[in-house]
């Protein structure tokens, strides 16, 4: 293991399971969990704003998608400074967000990219009524608002040390994936 502060982080589109890896991963080795879906709901109430009408705006209104990634990078480049508690430093932080990897830039002691079908993530939404049609729209927009902020490709899994199909295992066997990889590389 390097000296260097421990950072993972994990990616996925909505539904591919990174809340459900983010977690085990955190609970077995210890590490502070920041979750950009958090952030983002602590700023739409910064906003006073409900979270639907908070992630409307954000489809129009950029400053929204790049607080949050500043934020989330902010809280990377501090974490890696040894800018933060001796505490989160000792155990290390784990970062969870669709661009959490980008956000790291090949800093992370592993990035870990989770895939799915979007027609398997569809039906693992169980509290949406999104339905497939709806979610590529919305992973569209996204993946065109990350290409147009950042010059970024969403897709693209050049960014990670470990790309999981989360289709293809069950959450059990995706966690022991990724604990083999991460007990390899800290």
């Amino acid at each position: 293991m390097s000296d260097s502060p421990l950072l993972v982080t994990v990616s996925g589109p909505p539904a591919s399971g990174t809340s459900t890896l983010a977690e085990r991963l955190a609970d077995e080795f210890d590490l502070e969990r920041l979750n950009g879906g958090d952030v983002f709901r602590t700023m739409a109430a910064e906003y006073e704003m409900e979270l639907p009408e908070f992630s409307r705006l954000a489809e129009t209104d950029d400053r929204i998608d790049r607080e949050l990634d500043d934020r989330l990078e902010g809280e990377i480049d501090a974490h890696l400074a040894g800018r933060r508690s001796s505490e989160t430093r000792s155990r290390g932080l784990l970062v969870e967000s669709r661009l959490a990897g980008w956000h790291a830039d090949g800093r992370a002691t592993l990035a870990v990219g989770l895939v799915a079908p979007v027609e398997v993530r569809a039906a693992r939404i169980d509290d949406r009524s999104e339905t497939v049609a709806e979610l590529r729209a919305r992973e569209r927009s996204e993946a065109e608002r990350y290409r147009s902020y950042y010059g970024l490709e969403i897709d693209d899994p050049s960014v990670y040390d470990l790309v999981v199909d989360t289709h293809t295992l069950s959450p059990e066997g995706v966690f022991r994936t990724v604990r083999t990889a991460f007990e390899d590389v800290r």
